[in-house]
This record gives C-alpha cells, structure tokens and sequence, in this order.
C-alpha cells in the first residue's frame, strides 16, 4: 500500500469512527491509555497527528499503567512521548500480593486492576472519557470469547459508558483492521515494545485470536464478516 493512501485511510476511518459515533468534540479533555504495544502506539500518535491536522482543541495525555511484576522499558516509551510532544503519566499498579492471594486469572485480574487505576486517575483529573485502542480483530475476538466462555453475544461497542455515565471508554480505532495500524506504524516508523509479561501466552483472547487468524488465512473474508455480522442479527432465527 503506498505510504500517502495508508495515511489518508487511516485518518478517514479514524474521522468515520469519531464522527460516526460521536467519541470526541471539537474542544475536548481525554486521557488515552497506552500499553507500549502497536495498537496503542498508533493510536496516541494518530491522535496527535488527527489534532494538529485538524486544528483540534484537544487536551490529552496519554497514561502508561506499569504493573510490578514485570520489568518493562519505561525509557523507550517517554522518548517516544517526548519525541511526538505528547503529555504523559506513568502510573504503578502493584499486583504481585493481589495476584498471589487472589482465585482470579491473573490476566483478568491486571485488566481489572488497570481500568480501576485509568478510572481513578480520570476522576481526579475531572476526566469523562477515556480512549483505549482496541481494534475491528479485538471487536471479532470479544464476539467468541463472550460466547464461548461466559454463553452469551456481546463485545466491545465503540463507546461504551460506566457507572452510569461517569466515564465513557471510546474506541477510535473501531474500524481499523491489525494490517493498516501495522503499516501506519511502519510508515511512521513506531515500533513497539516487546510486551514483558510471562502470563501473555496463557490467556483466553490469545487462543481465541490464533484460531481466528488461521480463519483469516484462509478466506479474509471473514474477518470483515464477522465484524459485520454483529450488526445484522436476524432475530426471527433465534430463540
């Protein structure tokens, strides 16, 4: 794909999400959370780019949530922040006793954990929303986690309240698909750091996310298919 046609893709689909389901105003204050990782990376720069390119009047920062049981390169992540004049906080989520003492996957556990500390830290800031970068393959992937392991069809929406209102998680790159944030980020030269984690090859999405791929591979097709499928449910072949 040309360099000039990944660009513009990525900022029409980008505008296609935010205006399509009103993620962000004009004058807005956000937070972004950021894993280190290629979707999150992506995102906060896209944002930034999105922002000055649009004469936005965007106040945001983006938030790195650093767990204690793993040893992560924090330096690599604040040059890249300080490269792209990004406003940024790195937070602590210590986990190590919870982890130890807990019956809880310790996947599912961090995650909680780190939506707690995003919500927390937004509430003092007096922060609604918070942009996390969960992309079309994520949204494909909820789809079967949900069913197969909690019986029910529900995944992630492209804004979706807590709390009843207080905070609003957004979705900005809801329509993007794993190989245009792979070639926005080489296009921009992001690389992502390595995830740390000694849990990653365990969890649930992981499996999940190999099966499909290999569906993917396959015919690619479905990949676009489920991500449609979810928003034509044909309600007279259900129970």
């Amino acid at each position: 794909m040309e360099e000039a046609k990944i660009y513009k893709n990525a900022f029409n689909l980008l505008k296609k999400a935010i205006i399509n389901y009103n993620l962000l105003e004009n004058s807005e204050r956000f937070i972004v959370g950021v894993s280190g990782g290629k979707d999150s990376l992506c995102l906060v720069h896209l944002l930034n780019e999105y922002k000055k390119r649009e004469n936005k009047k965007w106040d945001f920062m983006a938030v790195y949530i650093k767990p204690d049981f793993i040893n992560f390169d924090t330096k690599r992540l604040i040059n890249f922040f300080d490269k792209h004049k990004i406003n940024y906080e790195i937070l602590e989520a210590k986990l190590l006793t919870k982890i130890a003492t807990s019956s809880k996957k310790t996947c599912f556990l961090c995650a909680r954990e780190r939506k707690k500390i995003l919500f927390e830290f937004a509430e003092k800031l007096a922060i609604k929303k918070i942009a996390l970068a969960h992309h079309l393959e994520d949204v494909n992937e909820t789809v079967l986690l949900n069913l197969f392991y909690n019986g029910e069809i529900s995944t992630f929406l492209p804004i979706q309240d807590f709390f009843n209102g207080k905070f609003y998680i957004i979705r900005p790159l809801y329509y993007f698909n794993n190989d245009l944030i792979k070639n926005y980020n080489q296009f921009h030269k992001i690389k992502a750091i390595k995830n740390p984690c000694p849990y990653i090859k365990e969890n649930k999405r992981n499996k999940i996310r190999n099966f499909l791929e290999s569906l993917y591979r396959e015919d690619k097709r479905i990949r676009e298919n489920i991500f449609k499928g979810i928003k034509r449910i044909k309600e007279k072949f259900l129970p």
